[in-house]
């Protein structure tokens, strides 16, 4: 995994910790969520490789019903 640093207005980083705060999420990973969903809004990613490397990822993981 790679890492990138990502510099923020104060207002952005505020707004930032009350989403994830409202979906439960450590900042960190909320800003890779807005990053991935905006990548595949631009047609850059497709929504089918989240799926194709969760699974690769985790193959023994047990799924919950």
């Amino acid at each position: 995994m790679k890492r990138t640093t990502v510099m923020l207005r104060t207002e952005e980083h505020e707004a930032l910790l009350t989403l994830a705060e409202r979906e439960r999420r450590d900042p960190r990973s909320q800003a890779a969520v807005l990053i991935r969903r905006e990548l595949e809004r631009c047609g850059l990613l497709s929504p089918a490789d989240t799926h194709t490397q969760n699974r690769s990822a985790n193959p023994q993981e047990p799924r919950h019903a």
